[in-house]
């Protein structure tokens, strides 16, 4: 049938993902035109289809590469942490403890800036393409559904009368139009079904064989890490004013217990399953080959290069008063109310000791405006996951993005 009910839709060009040692490149649309995102830049090819003759061109040159920090695996370990955990972890001068209820002055609030920020320069292409067909599916997925219910009543209608003997034969003129509705429904649904296709991108990844082995055991020890008894979402931090509270940590955080899974992004559709890791803030990170997705809405999500993300991580002595997790290590003892010695304030009746755990921090940054922090139960899993990472980014040719020592309190 010649019918259009939606008469202007944008049909979305699949995506392909190349993942080699020279970094990630995206190739969006096909021909007569593509455009090709990579280390080099943003080029544009026209091509006349049939007679082999095209044209590229640069839009936009890409971004210098800068030396960063690779991972230190001489990195300093207090005598307190056991001896068979050959960290890069390096611990907080003194403890950290949650916030409490009331909370004071001085809160530095873990909030990475908006989306439009965070976004690598040179993938900018990439989120275009995914945020326009995303636009066209959600806008096509409502008058679909609509679509959809038109369908179900205009067959109720009509399979009511031609199912019966009399009615039909008695109002012809109105059963023939209870058809024309009906057919007229069944086309719509079909074209909307078809332009929905339209709408979603195709995207394949493909991964270099030197990329494939580190990419998929970082996603296993990904896995390994999922499973720590207690992982945290780190929301703020808060200096402690050490001598009126009458306590031994320089640091509270505000955290909220989340879980790590490998999951997908309905943004891009891949058969394989990614790193998930859920925010309690709002926004949650989908670590895919090559670059980082960041959502912090339905509608609003950033995509960040792989080397454009700084990783630090931090042992952390914790004063744990909200009960100790499974596989954590308890490494020492502390009041509800210490001295500057860190010895037990009798003023105080009910002053009870406190355990002070080990656990790990771990903060993804960019320059661009990304700040996540976490924490778990179970530093040995964050190490790991660490070595994994550091393994990924450095199986290509450019500097990339080491894993670093450092505190969380400063």
């Amino acid at each position: 049938m010649g019918w259009r009910f939606r008469h202007s839709f944008k049909v979305i060009p699949g995506v392909r993902l190349n993942l080699s040692k020279s970094g990630l490149s995206a190739s969006i649309g096909g021909t007569p035109l593509t455009v090709n995102v990579g280390p080099r830049g943003v080029y544009g090819t026209a091509s006349i289809p049939g007679t082999g003759i095209s044209f590229r061109e640069q839009f936009a040159p890409g971004a210098p590469h800068l030396p960063v920090s690779p991972v230190s695996p001489n990195s300093v370990i207090p005598n307190s942490f056991p001896s068979s955990f050959p960290s890069p972890l390096s611990p907080i001068p003194a403890p950290s403890v949650p916030v409490p209820t009331t909370r004071a002055a001085s809160i530095e609030e873990v909030r990475s800036a908006s989306t439009e920020l965070i976004t690598s320069e040179s993938l900018k292409a990439l989120k275009k393409a995914i945020q326009t067909a995303h636009e066209e599916h959600e806008d096509i997925t409502g008058q679909l559904n609509i679509a959809l219910q038109e369908k179900e009543r205009a067959s109720k209608r009509y399979n009511s009368w031609l199912n019966g003997f009399l009615l039909k034969r008695i109002f012809k003129k109105k059963f023939e139009h209870r058809k024309i509705d009906f057919d007229t429904s069944v086309a719509k649904v079909s074209e909307l079904q078809e332009q929905l296709r339209l709408t979603t991108i195709a995207t394949e990844i493909e991964i270099g064989k030197e990329q494939a082995e580190p990419y998929f055991r970082m996603r296993d020890d990904f896995s390994g890490l999922s499973e720590c008894a207690a992982i945290w979402d780190i929301k703020f931090h808060q200096a402690t004013a050490k001598i009126r509270e009458r306590t031994t940590a320089n640091m509270r955080v505000g955290r909220e217990l989340i879980g790590f899974s490998l999951g997908s992004c309905d943004l891009i559709r891949w058969e394989q399953k990614v790193p998930h890791l859920p925010n309690a803030n709002g926004g949650e990170l989908f670590l895919y080959p090559g670059f980082i997705l960041y959502r912090a809405a339905k509608e609003a999500f950033s995509v960040i290069d792989f080397h454009d993300v700084k990783l630090r991580a931090a042992a952390v002595n914790f004063q744990e008063e909200q009960g100790v997790p499974r596989d954590s290590t308890t490494i020492g003892q502390t009041w509800a109310k210490a001295n500057k010695d860190g010895s037990r304030d009798k003023r105080f009746a009910d002053n009870h000791q406190i355990p002070v755990v080990l656990y790990a921090s771990l903060a993804l940054k960019s320059d661009g405006g990304l700040w996540e922090e976490f924490q778990f139960s179970n530093p040995e899993r964050l190490q790991r996951f660490l070595k994994a990472w550091n393994s990924f980014v450095t199986s290509f040719d450019a500097p990339t993005v080491g894993v670093g020592s450092t505190s969380p309190s400063s």
